[in-house]
Protein backbone atom coordinates (compact mmCIF):
# COMPACT_ATOMS: atom_id res chain seq x y z
CA UNK A 1 0.00 0.00 0.00
CA UNK A 2 3.02 2.19 0.65
CA UNK A 3 4.71 1.58 -2.76
CA UNK A 4 8.23 0.41 -3.82
CA UNK A 5 10.39 2.84 -3.58
CA UNK A 6 14.32 3.00 -4.64
CA UNK A 7 15.06 6.74 -5.87
CA UNK A 8 15.06 10.39 -4.47
CA UNK A 9 16.38 8.71 -1.19
CA UNK A 10 12.90 7.69 0.07
CA UNK A 11 12.99 3.93 0.38
CA UNK A 12 10.71 1.16 0.35
CA UNK A 13 11.62 -2.22 0.19
CA UNK A 14 8.78 -4.97 -0.13
CA UNK A 15 7.74 -7.10 2.58
CA UNK A 16 9.20 -10.28 1.22
CA UNK A 17 12.74 -8.39 2.58
CA UNK A 18 12.50 -9.85 5.80
CA UNK A 19 12.03 -13.56 4.76
CA UNK A 20 15.48 -12.70 2.45
CA UNK A 21 17.35 -11.47 5.25
CA UNK A 22 16.00 -14.84 7.31
CA UNK A 23 17.31 -17.11 4.31
CA UNK A 24 20.61 -15.53 4.51
CA UNK A 25 20.84 -15.88 8.20
CA UNK A 26 20.42 -12.50 9.35
CA UNK A 27 19.37 -12.63 12.77
CA UNK A 28 19.48 -9.26 14.05
CA UNK A 29 19.48 -5.78 12.77
CA UNK A 30 19.05 -2.28 14.07
CA UNK A 31 16.71 0.17 12.61
CA UNK A 32 17.89 3.66 14.01
CA UNK A 33 19.38 5.50 11.06
CA UNK A 34 18.30 8.39 8.63
CA UNK A 35 15.46 6.14 6.52
CA UNK A 36 13.80 4.98 9.35
CA UNK A 37 10.84 7.56 8.81
CA UNK A 38 11.32 7.20 4.92
CA UNK A 39 6.97 5.69 4.74
CA UNK A 40 6.39 7.50 8.48
CA UNK A 41 5.21 5.60 11.60
CA UNK A 42 3.04 2.99 9.12
CA UNK A 43 6.03 2.84 7.25
CA UNK A 44 8.47 1.80 10.32
CA UNK A 45 4.96 -0.26 11.90
CA UNK A 46 5.47 -2.41 8.81
CA UNK A 47 9.10 -2.79 9.09
CA UNK A 48 8.90 -3.75 12.60
CA UNK A 49 6.23 -6.45 12.07
CA UNK A 50 7.53 -8.08 9.03
CA UNK A 51 11.06 -8.66 11.18
CA UNK A 52 8.81 -9.79 14.02
CA UNK A 53 7.11 -12.29 11.75
CA UNK A 54 10.52 -13.82 10.87
CA UNK A 55 11.92 -13.64 14.40
CA UNK A 56 14.73 -10.96 13.59
CA UNK A 57 15.44 -9.58 16.56
CA UNK A 58 15.74 -5.62 15.91
CA UNK A 59 16.32 -2.32 18.39
CA UNK A 60 16.76 1.86 17.58
CA UNK A 61 12.99 2.43 16.40
CA UNK A 62 10.19 1.21 18.24
CA UNK A 63 6.55 0.95 18.76
CA UNK A 64 5.98 2.84 22.14
CA UNK A 65 7.76 4.35 24.44
CA UNK A 66 7.84 1.38 27.16
CA UNK A 67 9.42 -0.69 24.15
CA UNK A 68 12.07 2.16 23.70
CA UNK A 69 13.02 1.93 27.30
CA UNK A 70 13.80 -1.38 27.38
CA UNK A 71 17.20 -2.84 26.43
CA UNK A 72 17.26 -5.33 23.56
CA UNK A 73 19.23 -8.35 23.85
CA UNK A 74 20.42 -11.33 21.38
CA UNK A 75 21.81 -14.27 23.00
CA UNK A 76 24.55 -16.31 21.47
CA UNK A 77 26.25 -19.68 22.16
CA UNK A 78 25.15 -18.79 26.23
CA UNK A 79 26.28 -14.77 26.02
CA UNK A 80 23.52 -12.39 26.33
CA UNK A 81 24.28 -9.29 23.67
CA UNK A 82 22.31 -6.05 24.69
CA UNK A 83 22.37 -3.80 21.57
CA UNK A 84 21.71 -0.28 21.68
CA UNK A 85 21.14 1.80 18.32
CA UNK A 86 21.19 5.72 17.88
CA UNK A 87 20.95 7.69 14.52
CA UNK A 88 22.06 11.55 13.99
CA UNK A 89 18.90 12.13 12.15
CA UNK A 90 16.17 10.66 10.08
CA UNK A 91 15.28 12.07 6.69
CA UNK A 92 11.71 12.58 7.67
CA UNK A 93 10.87 13.78 10.93
CA UNK A 94 10.00 11.27 13.61
CA UNK A 95 6.44 11.78 15.20
CA UNK A 96 8.10 11.92 18.82
CA UNK A 97 11.15 11.71 20.93
CA UNK A 98 10.72 8.13 21.68
CA UNK A 99 9.97 6.70 18.01
CA UNK A 100 13.89 6.55 16.67
CA UNK A 101 17.10 6.79 18.37
CA UNK A 102 18.36 9.92 17.79
CA UNK A 103 21.33 11.94 18.86
CA UNK A 104 21.90 15.21 17.05
CA UNK A 105 25.09 15.83 17.25
CA UNK A 106 27.86 15.64 19.91
CA UNK A 107 26.80 18.16 22.45
CA UNK A 108 23.06 17.61 22.07
CA UNK A 109 20.76 16.50 25.62
CA UNK A 110 19.98 13.50 24.05
CA UNK A 111 23.24 12.31 24.60
CA UNK A 112 22.56 11.26 27.98
CA UNK A 113 19.98 9.25 26.92
CA UNK A 114 22.17 7.51 24.91
CA UNK A 115 25.21 7.00 27.43
CA UNK A 116 21.96 5.87 29.66
CA UNK A 117 21.14 3.20 27.34
CA UNK A 118 24.73 1.67 27.40
CA UNK A 119 24.79 1.66 31.04
CA UNK A 120 21.62 0.15 31.80
CA UNK A 121 22.58 -2.36 28.75
CA UNK A 122 25.92 -3.35 30.37
CA UNK A 123 24.00 -3.39 33.78
CA UNK A 124 21.26 -6.52 32.21
CA UNK A 125 24.25 -8.03 29.98
CA UNK A 126 27.76 -10.15 29.32
CA UNK A 127 28.30 -7.42 26.62
CA UNK A 128 27.40 -4.71 25.09
CA UNK A 129 27.27 -3.43 21.02
CA UNK A 130 26.33 0.27 20.16
CA UNK A 131 25.13 0.18 16.36
CA UNK A 132 25.91 4.18 15.66
CA UNK A 133 24.31 5.47 12.34
CA UNK A 134 26.93 8.75 11.69
CA UNK A 135 29.87 10.05 10.04
CA UNK A 136 29.99 12.27 6.96
CA UNK A 137 28.94 10.50 3.70
CA UNK A 138 31.50 9.84 1.18
CA UNK A 139 35.02 10.21 2.87
CA UNK A 140 37.62 8.45 5.03
CA UNK A 141 37.43 11.47 7.32
CA UNK A 142 35.46 11.32 10.85
CA UNK A 143 33.56 13.95 11.83
CA UNK A 144 33.18 15.33 15.57
CA UNK A 145 30.47 13.21 16.50
CA UNK A 146 32.28 10.28 15.55
CA UNK A 147 35.35 10.90 17.68
CA UNK A 148 33.76 12.33 20.99
CA UNK A 149 31.17 10.03 21.35
CA UNK A 150 33.22 6.62 20.58
CA UNK A 151 35.02 7.74 23.51
CA UNK A 152 31.79 8.43 25.54
CA UNK A 153 30.54 5.42 24.70
CA UNK A 154 33.75 3.37 25.40
CA UNK A 155 33.96 5.51 28.76
CA UNK A 156 30.68 4.21 29.40
CA UNK A 157 31.79 0.91 28.75
CA UNK A 158 30.46 -0.90 25.61
CA UNK A 159 32.62 -3.37 24.19
CA UNK A 160 32.06 -2.45 20.90
CA UNK A 161 31.13 0.14 18.10
CA UNK A 162 29.63 -0.57 14.81
CA UNK A 163 29.66 2.30 12.87
CA UNK A 164 27.49 3.06 9.36
CA UNK A 165 25.99 5.69 7.13
CA UNK A 166 28.82 7.17 5.14
CA UNK A 167 29.03 5.01 1.82
CA UNK A 168 32.48 4.19 1.97
CA UNK A 169 34.40 2.07 4.84
CA UNK A 170 36.08 4.17 7.52
CA UNK A 171 38.96 3.41 10.02
CA UNK A 172 38.46 1.27 13.03
CA UNK A 173 40.55 1.28 16.26
CA UNK A 174 40.79 -0.05 19.97
CA UNK A 175 39.78 2.64 22.14
CA UNK A 176 40.36 2.82 25.73
CA UNK A 177 37.66 3.80 28.66
CA UNK A 178 38.05 5.62 31.33
CA UNK A 179 38.21 2.17 33.67
CA UNK A 180 40.96 0.85 31.55
CA UNK A 181 38.43 -1.07 29.79
CA UNK A 182 39.35 -1.82 25.68
CA UNK A 183 36.74 -1.45 23.29
CA UNK A 184 36.44 -2.08 19.27
CA UNK A 185 35.52 0.38 17.35
CA UNK A 186 35.10 0.07 13.45
CA UNK A 187 33.89 4.18 12.31
CA UNK A 188 31.86 2.68 9.20
CA UNK A 189 31.79 -0.77 7.55
CA UNK A 190 30.81 0.86 4.50
CA UNK A 191 27.87 -0.44 1.82
CA UNK A 192 27.25 -3.97 2.84
CA UNK A 193 25.14 -5.02 -0.24
CA UNK A 194 25.18 -1.28 -2.71
CA UNK A 195 23.72 -1.11 -6.63
CA UNK A 196 25.01 2.32 -7.57
CA UNK A 197 26.91 3.59 -10.45
CA UNK A 198 27.76 7.22 -10.57
CA UNK A 199 26.39 8.32 -7.10
CA UNK A 200 26.26 11.78 -8.49
CA UNK A 201 26.61 13.26 -4.45
CA UNK A 202 30.44 11.73 -4.77
CA UNK A 203 33.83 12.19 -6.47
CA UNK A 204 35.44 9.56 -8.17
CA UNK A 205 37.38 7.88 -5.56
CA UNK A 206 33.43 7.65 -3.68
CA UNK A 207 31.79 6.22 -6.38
CA UNK A 208 34.01 3.44 -6.61
CA UNK A 209 34.81 3.07 -2.69
CA UNK A 210 30.43 2.85 -2.44
CA UNK A 211 31.26 -0.62 -4.07
CA UNK A 212 33.33 -1.64 -1.37
CA UNK A 213 32.11 -2.96 2.28
CA UNK A 214 33.36 -4.88 5.31
CA UNK A 215 32.04 -7.51 7.26
CA UNK A 216 33.97 -7.32 10.89
CA UNK A 217 34.15 -10.53 13.18
CA UNK A 218 35.40 -11.52 16.17
CA UNK A 219 35.03 -13.88 19.41
CA UNK A 220 33.11 -13.16 22.51
CA UNK A 221 34.64 -15.07 25.45
CA UNK A 222 33.30 -14.59 28.83
CA UNK A 223 35.75 -13.78 31.63
CA UNK A 224 32.60 -13.69 34.50
CA UNK A 225 29.57 -12.49 35.60
CA UNK A 226 28.17 -9.92 33.16
CA UNK A 227 31.82 -9.62 31.60
CA UNK A 228 33.49 -10.96 28.42
CA UNK A 229 36.50 -9.86 26.35
CA UNK A 230 36.53 -9.64 22.94
CA UNK A 231 39.02 -11.05 20.84
CA UNK A 232 40.76 -11.91 17.30
CA UNK A 233 38.58 -9.16 15.88
CA UNK A 234 38.71 -9.28 12.01
CA UNK A 235 37.99 -7.35 8.93
CA UNK A 236 36.78 -8.66 5.99
CA UNK A 237 36.40 -6.33 3.14
CA UNK A 238 33.69 -7.04 0.39
CA UNK A 239 32.95 -6.08 -3.11
CA UNK A 240 29.41 -5.66 -4.31
CA UNK A 241 30.04 -6.64 -7.93
CA UNK A 242 27.53 -6.01 -10.98
CA UNK A 243 28.06 -5.50 -14.91
CA UNK A 244 25.97 -3.42 -17.30
CA UNK A 245 22.76 -2.16 -16.21
CA UNK A 246 22.32 -3.78 -12.50
CA UNK A 247 22.95 -7.37 -13.78
CA UNK A 248 25.57 -10.75 -12.90
CA UNK A 249 25.00 -9.19 -8.86
CA UNK A 250 27.56 -11.01 -6.30
CA UNK A 251 29.15 -10.30 -3.03
CA UNK A 252 33.00 -11.37 -3.12
CA UNK A 253 35.47 -11.21 -0.45
CA UNK A 254 38.23 -9.04 -1.80
CA UNK A 255 40.47 -11.50 -1.02
CA UNK A 256 38.88 -13.45 -4.13
CA UNK A 257 38.06 -10.52 -6.08
CA UNK A 258 40.01 -10.48 -9.49
CA UNK A 259 41.37 -7.61 -11.89
CA UNK A 260 39.19 -9.81 -14.67
CA UNK A 261 35.92 -9.19 -12.45
CA UNK A 262 36.82 -5.46 -11.72
CA UNK A 263 37.21 -4.89 -15.45
CA UNK A 264 33.42 -6.12 -15.79
CA UNK A 265 32.03 -4.09 -13.42
CA UNK A 266 29.79 -1.65 -14.00
CA UNK A 267 31.86 1.27 -12.68
CA UNK A 268 34.75 0.23 -14.57
CA UNK A 269 33.08 2.35 -17.48
CA UNK A 270 33.18 5.75 -15.93
CA UNK A 271 36.61 4.89 -13.71
CA UNK A 272 39.87 3.47 -14.82
CA UNK A 273 40.76 3.55 -11.21
CA UNK A 274 38.48 0.61 -10.46
CA UNK A 275 41.09 -1.63 -10.09
CA UNK A 276 41.38 -4.61 -7.74
CA UNK A 277 44.44 -3.13 -7.16
CA UNK A 278 43.47 -0.01 -6.39
CA UNK A 279 40.84 -1.13 -3.97
CA UNK A 280 43.51 -3.36 -2.24
CA UNK A 281 45.27 -0.04 -1.93
CA UNK A 282 42.61 1.82 -0.64
CA UNK A 283 41.04 -0.85 2.30
CA UNK A 284 44.56 -1.12 3.27
CA UNK A 285 45.12 2.59 3.49
CA UNK A 286 41.94 3.27 5.72
CA UNK A 287 42.24 -0.40 7.72
CA UNK A 288 45.74 -1.05 8.39
CA UNK A 289 46.65 1.89 10.63
CA UNK A 290 44.44 -0.25 13.34
CA UNK A 291 46.73 -3.10 13.64
CA UNK A 292 43.48 -5.14 13.29
CA UNK A 293 44.07 -7.80 10.97
CA UNK A 294 42.32 -7.21 7.25
CA UNK A 295 41.58 -10.29 5.17
CA UNK A 296 42.92 -9.48 2.05
CA UNK A 297 44.84 -13.30 0.89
Amino acid sequence: ALGLAGADYCFNAPAETAKNMKDNSIEYVTLANNHAMDRSVEGLEKTIQNLDAQSIGHTGAFLSPEERDVVSFADVNGIRIGVVSWTYATNQPADTDWRVNIFWDAYSDRIAVLMDDIAKAKAQSDCVIVCMHWGTEFTYELNEAQTVLSQQIADTGADVIVGNHPHTIQPATWLTGANGNKTLCFYSLGNLISSAYLVDRADETFQNMYEVGAIAQFTLKKTGEKSVEVLDPQIIPIVNHFEGEYTNFHIYPLKDYTEQLAQAHSQRQYSALFTKQWLDEQVNGVFAPSGIPVLME
